[in-house]
């Protein structure tokens, strides 16, 4: 049984929504995910939420109480990279029949579970989820939490994704308004409001009190977040780095994160560990791994950094380094600059360009007084527009709008 507030007395008519995932690994889309789920009106919505393997995601909804089901996809499908997806391996005979079956086990637990919505929620899921909604003739939500664009995605996989978009949601919704321009959609999409923006939410609660203010101490930290893999650029976070450590050798330089998902992301981090060395930064780069306590460590940040090399669909932790009173400094693609106002809450660079990285870093050690009102500036903007009690009411907009048809 689900576990509801005291305060929430559900209704047997509840509407059922039901969530697909590909994956059950805690990351940045699922993060976004149990933050939307457990933020829904429980009076009005019954959220479950299926995903494609166990894990992580599915122990933390399971302790929020909403209902989860593991339906297990085969994992050479499920670990195929999405600027691949399997498709090659899937068009072969025996893969065809088994994803057949799949789908239609995805349409067995939605006529189970009956239910009236689904939102899809990662590229994986939009696919079969989608269609296994199309087979039961449920309203079906793409929620795109990536940019399907030829920068980010090769250029037959995103012209696939746009055609697909078009023949398998009801409804689009995308973490950003760049997000949404990538999808190249038909006018009428956006005109019918079928297909709209909605930007991610972050929990505020987690940030209402701010115990270190940036460079409020004698030490500097500078921090960056995320999962490491290529386009992320801490490789160039770490170049930056090591020009800023030429005028401020006491500044500290933390990476948060591990490689998820592939063998070559765990390369990756084995190259940063040794571009370290060779930048003879060992004594100044903290490495933290995976960690649950984000928010905290962003916390004892000085600054916060955003290094993606190519336009990222949002920058989930952007609005928590600016909710925590951090200034940012990000690079200018995507749907970052929708977030970041330039010289007021944080700093804009190119994208691969670790010396202006490191010009604006160093403009900040330079200026704790700059640095401290853009701070302070970025907390302003996320709590009036970031929050995830608004992002979840925008949500149950749409499906308000698919249920009064």
């Amino acid at each position: 049984m689900p576990f509801f507030p005291p305060e929430v007395h559900p209704s047997p008519t509840r509407i059922t929504v039901v969530f697909f995932d590909h994956t059950a690994n805690w990351s940045g889309g699922e993060i976004s995910l149990f933050n939307l789920v457990t933020h829904l009106d429980l009076e009005r919505f019954r959220p479950v939420v299926v995903m494609f393997e166990d894990g992580a995601l599915r122990e933390k909804l399971d302790a929020a109480g909403i209902e989860t089901h593991v339906a297990v996809l085969d994992q050479g499908f499920n670990r195929a990279r999405k600027d691949a997806l399997g498709i090659k391996r899937a068009l072969a005979p025996r893969p065809v029949l088994a994803l057949f079956r799949y789908v239609r086990a995805l349409q067995r637990i939605l006529r189970e579970e009956n239910a009236q919505i689904v939102h899809c929620n990662s590229l994986k899921a939009d696919v079969l989820g989608g269609i296994a909604a199309r087979l039961a003739r449920v309203p079906t939500i793409w929620h795109i939490r990536d940019r399907i664009a030829d920068d980010y995605l090769p250029p037959r996989t995103a012209r696939a994704f746009r055609f697909l978009a078009r023949a398998i949601p009801t409804h689009i919704i995308t973490v950003s308004n760049a997000a949404l321009e990538a999808l190249q959609l038909p006018p009428a999409h956006l005109e019918s409001g079928r297909a709209l923006s909605i930007h991610n939410g972050t929990v505020l609660g987690n940030f209402t009190t701010l115990s270190h203010a940036p460079f409020s101490s004698q030490r500097i930290v500078i921090g960056i977040v995320g999962r490491l893999t290529p386009w992320k650029g801490q490789h160039i976070f770490l170049e930056a780095a090591a020009l800023v450590h030429q005028k401020f050798p006491d500044v500290k330089f933390q990476i948060v994160g591990a490689p998820l998902f592939d063998a070559a992301a765990e390369g990756y981090e084995a190259k940063l560990r040794r571009q370290t060395c060779d930048l003879h930064l060992e004594n100044v780069v903290e490495w933290f791994g995976f960690r649950l306590d984000v928010p905290q460590l962003i916390e004892q940040m000085d600054v916060l950094v955003h290094a993606s090399t190519s336009g990222e669909p949002f920058g989930q932790v952007i609005i928590e380094g600016m909710a925590a009173a951090k200034p940012v400094v990000a690079t200018n693609g995507g749907g970052v600059p929708e977030i970041v106002i330039e010289g007021e809450t944080g700093l804009l660079v190119p994208m691969g360009d670790a010396k202006a990285m490191a010009d604006a870093l160093l403009k900040l050690c330079a200026n704790p007084q700059l640095a401290q009102k853009m701070g302070m500036a970025g907390r302003k903007r996320t709590f009036e527009k970031f929050g995830i009690d608004t992002t979840a009411g925008r949500v149950q907009a749409v499906y308000n709008s698919i249920l009064n048809g």
